[in-house]
């Protein structure tokens, strides 16, 4: 097998949705499998989870779990876990950021109320525990299926402090790169790692190497992070699946913004901050915020920090049998580099 080289795999966002087809239809009709008809909060819960968005997380598992036994088959139940996990994570976001949209659709508590969003995402918690019971039923220890449990518990407790720790950050006008890193691999990184390693357990792998998936996916979803942020201000709302300049609007720590804040003189970091705390934005206003942030080097400075955190990740792959499935994980980080540009 060839060897990565990064030329040659700088997909366009087509050629990654259909390396990763077979996986997301495995994805969906495993989600499809398991919706009751007989209970309608259940059959809402699922038909989220199914509503759309990349299955980045979920394919992880399954690729990396491929990538070692040749099959992705025994990944199943843990990476619908992990689907779980994510979307009842972006149902509890999208109401503290009180967003109207995700993936170009209305957002639950929009289309059902905040109650009813909230017991959504506990049924989608609560199933992921049944998805993990499934093991009974596959060649797995004990051991491993108590490190699948560990990792999916660590995961979201660390999923939840990153969203705490975002809180305190936004409150701060200090703020550092450093501060935001650990931020973006707690709310962002724990799940994609955790995923990634969850795929090597149930793959049989050794422990150094699931340390290693670890981090393979703990530092691509910090890059995730970092791209989505530099999206967030220069993206478009077709693009992002939500609306533009939502993390400004909500007040949400930004490593755009902390960068372009920690290098403004006291005028232009003046200008920015009563720019930032508009509550709405029109035209004037995006250009000379991203006036200001070209000036600054802001956007450089995160693109360069995401491509840091992503040949991290390309490297930990290296403990990965060569094959398709290890050339698709690099490709994913190749891919989210390409999509900000």
């Amino acid at each position: 097998m060839a060897t990565f080289e990064s030329e040659k795999y700088a997909l366009n966002e087509g050629a990654m949705d259909q390396a990763l087809a077979p996986y997301v239809r495995a994805i969906g009709d495993e989600l499809r499998r398991h919706r009751d008809p007989n209970s309608k909060i259940m059959s809402l819960a699922y038909d989220f989870v199914d509503s759309g968005g990349k299955r980045l997380r979920p394919s992880i598992t399954l690729l990396v779990c491929e990538a070692l036994k040749g099959s992705y088959r025994d990944a199943l139940p843990v990476a619908v876990a992990y689907e779980l996990a994510h979307t009842a994570s972006l149902t509890q976001d999208d109401i503290i950021d009180n967003s109207a949209t995700r993936h170009n659709q209305p957002t639950a508590h929009i289309l059902h109320g905040v109650t009813t969003a909230i017991l959504l995402s506990d049924m989608m918690i609560f199933e992921i525990f049944q998805r993990l019971s499934e093991y009974a039923e596959f060649d797995v220890t004990k051991e491993q299926l108590g490190t699948l449990v560990a990792y999916i518990a660590k995961a979201a407790k660390e999923a939840a402090e990153g969203e705490y720790l975002e809180s305190e950050l936004s409150k701060k006008l200090d703020s550092t790169v450093e501060d935001y890193v650990r931020l973006a691999g707690l709310k962002t990184g724990a799940l994609f790692g955790a995923a990634a390693a969850s795929g090597a357990i149930v793959g049989g792998a050794k422990p150094r190497v699931v340390r290693d998936m670890y981090e393979f996916g703990r530092n691509l979803g910090i890059e995730f992070q970092l791209v989505d942020d530099i999206l967030d201000l220069t993206g478009s709302s077709s693009e992002m699946g939500k609306p533009m300049l939502k993390d400004l609007q909500n007040n949400v720590s930004n490593i755009v913004v902390i960068h372009a804040l920690s290098h403004a003189d006291a005028r232009t970091g003046s200008l920015l901050l009563s720019t930032m705390r508009r509550s709405a934005y029109g035209l004037t206003d995006v250009a000379e915020l991203l006036g200001i942030f070209d000036d600054l080097g802001s956007v450089k400075s995160a693109a360069d920090l995401s491509k840091k955190h992503a040949a991290i990740a390309r490297a930990r792959l290296k403990s990965l049998p060569r094959g398709e499935a290890r050339e698709t994980l690099e490709r994913i980080t190749e891919w989210l580099e390409a999509r900000r540009k």
